[in-house]
């Protein structure tokens, strides 16, 4: 059918623009003749999902995600070997029985909802967990259940390939690349993280201080480790990564002040600041592992006496303007770098535009490529 015709163009474009999924999943959904579809990734064991939806309520999502993660559907879902084959879930579960639920009243009942038709990929059996697309149908489209699973098949594998292209394509596509390029310039250590708090990428002078493990290290997932003596600046570490993390996934979490970790060598404290990072386009390209935090990793006392020096000697900036200008370069913002200086911001302002000026950069990435090819005084 021409109507068909165009809606596997329109699955397939998708590819190209993941955020048009919710668009084109609700497209879907008419042309099958049910309420609206979703596709997800659900972790019955870990307690994580991740999902994006056409048409279907985003609170009831939201309630679903909350409380009812593991009900009748789910668990029996997480048994189906998948094969991107049309599954009705009446066929797994009697609805009788779940419509005995909370899950029933909190997340079915709303939306009229008696009966789901899931298609799940192989590709997504990851970490014990098991994804794919499903579509809620409603009572009053009961009857023309079988109908709508008929014309699911016949989509099901342009969906499935859309969806599998639209993960894989996740690397080249959310910007990490072009971050992991301007990192390479900046003079001091920085890194990115996934959801897991695993380096996905880190810069060489990064990697330079986890040789030395003093103050930061990688085990053998290579989770960020601090090395502090003090058991206070441990605990802080770990909850500013996790607070930033909580941040770039859309949580309430605020994000804390730079935090200190003292080195066992006894050479000056590293200052550890996570930045979140914007959420990814598409909710399952968490799968792929993309970078969810920056992790920039200062040493205030030490790093950039160097750095402050050719500064000086080079473009005669005084002190005060070089700090400022390697701390910048380095990627704290100015708030931050007033901190770290015990200045005002108002000063850190001032002086970075006499450092702009004198060097004749305009920017952040400007003053790190600028340093990362000027050789250290010794």
């Amino acid at each position: 059918m021409a109507g068909d015709e165009r809606l596997i163009d329109d699955i397939y474009s998708v590819v190209a623009d993941p955020a048009r999924w919710p668009g084109l999943l609700t497209t879907v959904s008419d042309r099958l003749g049910v309420l609206g579809g979703m596709a997800a990734y659900v972790n019955l064991r870990r307690g994580e999902s991740m999902m994006e939806i056409g048409r279907l309520s985003p609170v009831f999502a939201k309630v679903f995600e909350d409380r009812h993660l593991a009900n009748p559907w789910t668990k029996a879902m997480e048994r189906v070997v998948p094969n991107r084959r049309v599954v009705m879930m009446s066929s797994l579960v009697p609805f009788s029985s779940v419509s005995r639920t909370s899950f029933h009243d909190d997340v079915l009942a709303p939306g009229a909802i008696v009966d789901g038709m899931s298609v799940m990929l192989p590709s997504l059996a990851i970490d014990g967990g098991f994804g794919g697309l499903h579509f809620s149908i409603q009572r009053r489209r009961e009857k023309w259940a079988a109908e709508s699973a008929q014309r699911l098949d016949a989509l099901a594998p342009h969906l499935c390939r859309a969806l599998e292209a639209s993960i894989k394509l996740a690397p080249l596509m959310d910007g990490t690349r072009q971050l992991e390029r301007i990192l390479n310039l900046m003079p001091s250590a920085a890194l990115l993280i996934d959801g897991r708090q695993r380096v996905r990428f880190a810069n060489a002078a990064a990697e330079q201080l986890f040789v030395r493990r003093d103050g930061l290290s990688l085990d053998r997932d290579r989770r960020l480790q601090a090395g502090s003596p003090f058991p206070v600046e441990v605990a802080a570490f770990s909850q500013a990564l996790s607070d930033a993390l909580d941040v770039a996934s859309g949580g309430d979490s605020r994000i804390g002040e730079p935090v200190r970790i003292t080195r066992l060598s006894g050479n000056g404290s590293l200052l550890v600041v996570p930045v979140p990072l914007p959420p990814p386009a598409f909710e399952l390209w968490k799968l792929a592992d993309s970078a969810r935090a920056l992790v920039l990793i200062l040493d205030p006392n030490a790093r950039h006496k160097n750095t402050v020096r050719a500064l000086q000697s080079a473009f005669g900036l005084t002190a005060a303007e070089a700090r400022v200008a390697s701390l910048i370069a380095s990627g704290l913002n100015g708030p931050q770098t007033a901190k770290v200086l015990g200045v005002t911001p108002a000063t850190v302002k001032t002086h970075l535009a006499r450092s702009f000026e004198k060097t004749g950069t305009n920017s952040q990435v400007g003053l790190a490529r600028l340093l990362s090819a000027m050789p250290p005084l010794d």
